[in-house]
């Protein structure tokens, strides 16, 4: 990824035929036969386990599957809304600023891509349902949905409006997929192989495309200047950053639904039964896990995780949330902390 030129016709070329080369397929290129292994951690969890200090056992691996679950719909449904936006916030704009052919290209190839990705997501969570015996409506009901939010309404408002908001939270997701997958790699042999592969595959395609939503920017600064369109250059960073994370929190509320499903199935009572463990934690400690410490889900909240993202806002002099400073809180499995107690 080192294109930034929307003009480079040359570059973006040569990128469109290695994304084509390199392309891999959702029905071939992922094991979907081999299921879920139960037994194992989907993430690696903090001595916490985010906000469940004293978690046993147990609760520890349901809350990393469920976190696990959690990440995989946070994703799939940010990349369900780059889909649903393409008319609007993709080919409205090369129309009305036209570019060379690659630029078009390339950005089909993006969206296809993203499109494939939530599919992946989403049949990662119907298998982990079907091999725990989970009724997908009910499982839903603890996970992330954006059709029908308030922060759908709201981007689609803004690039209807010919503002940038949308591609400032394309560029942020692009990222922390990227970021995710680093943890995941360093307990690769442990975790879910299943839930490896399709985050490692992501990640192939993350790595050669994220690039897209930083040349739209470009683009979409190249406009004629007016007052209107350097109001929302200067603010459409904080619409998006104040959208997508009011939109993450409330989905993570979510995780209370399991008193109502307790009696369902085992899943949702050991979830339930760790909810207790999150009255230790006093709101204004929570607010720092969430948005500096937090694995995983501080790297969705916090921009200052975003690098590339941030060099971008400043380079365009952009304004932008003042984030607290990132300081990520080791994690680990169940194996590893055993050995350590052991040793």
């Amino acid at each position: 990824m080192g294109i930034w030129n929307p003009l480079n016709d040359e570059a973006l070329s040569a990128q469109i035929e290695s994304q084509k080369k390199h392309a891999w397929c959702l029905e071939q290129d992922i094991p979907w036969e081999k299921g879920v292994d139960l037994n194992r951690f989907l993430l690696p969890l903090d001595q916490d386990a985010i906000a469940f200090p004293g978690a046993n056992a147990e609760q520890r691996l349901a809350l990393s599957q469920l976190m696990g679950l959690i990440i995989n719909a946070t994703i799939g449904e940010m990349e369900k809304v780059i889909h649903k936006l393409r008319e609007v916030a993709f080919e409205n704009i090369l129309r009305e600023y036209p570019v060379n052919p690659e630029m078009w290209e390339l950005g089909d190839l993006f969206f296809k891509e993203e499109a494939k990705h939530s599919a992946a997501f989403a049949r990662y969570v119907d298998v982990f349902a079907d091999t725990m015996g989970i009724d997908r409506d009910q499982l839903d009901r603890l996970l992330p949905k954006a059709f029908g939010s308030l922060f759908l309404k709201k981007i689609m408002e803004n690039a209807r409006s010919g503002g940038f908001a949308f591609w400032w939270v394309v560029a942020s997701v692009e990222e922390v997929s990227i970021e995710i997958y680093r943890p995941l790699q360093q307990y690769r042999d442990e975790i879910d192989p299943l839930y490896h592969m399709i985050h490692l595959r992501h990640l192939e395609e993350e790595a050669r495309h994220r690039n897209y939503a930083f040349l739209m920017l470009d683009l979409l600064t190249r406009q004629p200047p007016s007052l209107k369109l350097w109001m929302r250059k200067k603010t459409d960073l904080i619409l998006a950053q104040g959208l997508s994370a009011a939109w993450v929190l409330s989905e993570l509320s979510k995780v209370h639904e399991a008193k109502a499903l307790r009696h369902e199935h085992p899943f949702f009572a050991t979830i339930h039964s760790a909810l207790p463990l999150m009255k230790k934690v006093s709101f204004p400690d929570l607010f720092r896990r969430l948005f500096v410490s937090a694995p995983f889900i501080s790297l969705v909240l916090n921009q200052r995780y975003h690098r590339h993202t941030r060099k971008t806002a400043q380079d365009f002099g952009i304004l932008s949330f003042p984030y607290p400073e990132p300081r990520m809180s080791e994690v680990m499995l169940e194996t590893n902390k055993r050995r350590s107690d052991a040793a």
